[in-house]
């Protein structure tokens, strides 16, 4: 019998087999992820206990609109996020394109876990033009509150939903302050959630409003610059180089970017502890707060780096509280000034023996009355200050805006430990993108559940072989498999 030959080498069956074995199912895989499934891992303790730091689960994409491939658009929705839904969507606190301008940049390609790259097309003298952003822009995991038309407001750390206070945390939320404070976390007075229709006018928000007005347009309007402009007004004359020197600055979590801003430049210095719920005094100028309205993020790298093949970007969010609190600062700087007056009349002595009038007091023989009708001064004319806004979209001024799709209020189930649309405003329906659906995997992260104590190392970790060994005992095998958002 003549052994058989070995089939030789043809161009043609090895583009068959690499188009079989590889090309169709990369191809297959990328449609999969492109318009079907999401995969995403819980990164924080923001949703405990419901989702856990190590849970990894899938999301479904088609289900609030996929992707449409090369555009920033998506396809028809099968139904729209509604209240108790936990959703993946795009960070509205941090920009799409670098520096939140797409007219200068052009988005190249996700990398995945590599991040994003982007091409500069007008970069600085000494710059490169590929921009590598590693770390955004990041995807959040909330659950969803609000939509557009419900009325929301948040007392003593507790939310009211159309007036109707929610005692029952979703999922297996939780609680864990033990002190409330005025930072948004725990008070927000009501206000009702833009729908589709909607005109807001800039002028006639808040200030706090209109930056959330400003996260609104961008979001809808992602292939546009969006820009606020602040300027601040004395007696109606324009003082951008104002400075508070008493600037109040209530410490809260919320404001730690700021504080530590400050404290490192030597505005703000206190040698005394502080504790959450103080209030803190600075020397800030006014063309602080200006260029934070104006950049919209905390660049976290040199944005004049120069040299290399590659320049990196990445930011972290402005909470809008800082201007919350700028607008309340400007509210103390209008209060009239108090009046210098005596509540009553005060008896000195004096060698004096006649009966004179001396400025605003009266000599009676030896003493010295002060009149307190007649001490009392007016009450010191003050100046006038006022912020002025201005939107602009795509450098066009912006008097009002209709708003275009359907908005929602996220919140985590951790509720005392969660950055959520408290702190950053609303999510508009485009950044949506994907409803949490199933856990595939869990395992324990950082310290035993059971003991605070324990040392991360006690648990697996990628990047120490030593403690790989601890992989199967670590997967929380109970977890995998579980529906969300029915994860009871």
């Amino acid at each position: 019998m003549e052994p058989e030959k070995k089939p030789s080498f043809s161009i043609k069956n090895f583009f068959k087999a690499l188009v079989r074995e590889v090309v169709v199912p990369v191809f297959l895989a990328l449609i999969v992820i492109q318009y079907v499934v999401q995969a995403f891992q819980i990164p924080s303790g923001s949703m405990e206990d419901s989702l856990k730091t190590g849970d990894f689960l899938i999301g479904l994409k088609f289900t609030y609109g996929s992707p449409i491939p090369f555009s920033n658009k998506k396809f028809p929705e099968m139904t729209l996020p509604k209240a108790g839904d936990v959703a993946i969507f795009r960070y509205p606190g941090e920009p799409e394109y670098p520096d939140g301008n797409p007219e200068r940049y052009t988005h190249l390609f996700n990398a995945l876990m590599f991040g994003n790259f982007y091409w500069d097309h007008s970069p600085a003298d000494g710059q490169p033009h590929l921009v590598h952003f590693p770390d955004g822009p990041k995807d959040y995991i909330k659950r969803c509150v609000g939509v557009s038309g419900d009325t929301i407001a948040i007392h003593d750390g507790r939310l009211y939903v159309n007036g109707v206070r929610q005692d029952s945390l979703p999922g297996q939320g939780k609680y864990t302050a033990h002190k409330r404070t005025a930072s948004p976390r725990d008070e927000r007075e009501s206000f009702v959630i833009p729908s589709v229709g909607d005109t807001l006018y800039v002028d006639s928000l808040p200030l706090e409003m209109a930056w959330w007005l400003r996260s609104l347009i961008a979001q809808e309007n992602p292939d546009q610059a969006v820009a606020l402009e602040l300027s601040l007004l004395k007696d109606g004359v324009e003082v951008n180089d104002y400075e508070f020197e008493d600037f109040k600055l209530p410490v809260e979590r919320d404001r730690n970017n700021l504080i530590v801003n400050l404290y490192e430049s030597g505005r703000l210095n206190t040698r005394q502890s502080v504790y959450e719920g103080d209030t803190v005094s600075a020397r800030v100028p006014f063309d602080y707060f200006r260029n934070l309205a104006k950049t919209a993020y905390y660049s976290l790298m040199d944005p004049n780096a120069k040299g290399g093949f590659v320049r990196k970007v990445s930011y972290a969010g402005i909470e809008s509280s800082v201007f919350q609190d700028l607008d309340g600062n400007i509210k103390l700087l209008n209060e009239p000034a108090e009046k210098n007056t005596a509540d009553e009349s005060t008896a000195v002595d004096s060698t004096a023996s006649d009966s004179v009038a001396v400025g605003a007091a009266r000599v009676e023989g030896e003493n010295v009355v002060l009149d307190s009708a007649r001490t009392a001064e007016p009450a010191q004319v003050k100046s006038k200050f006022e912020i002025r806004r201005r939107m602009t979209l795509g450098g066009k001024p912006l008097d009002y805006y209709v708003v275009k799709t359907p908005q929602f209020f996220m919140m985590g189930d951790n509720r005392d430990n969660s950055l959520d649309s408290r702190y950053w405003g609303f999510v508009s329906l485009r950044n949506i993108k994907a409803k949490a659906f199933v856990i595939y995997f869990s395992i324990e992260q950082g310290p035993d559940e059971s003991s605070r104590k324990a040392p991360r190392e006690s648990h697996f970790e990628l990047s120490s072989p030593t403690s790989w060994w601890r992989l199967p005992f670590d997967i929380r095998w109970s977890r995998i498999g579980k529906i969300i958002p029915l994860i009871d």
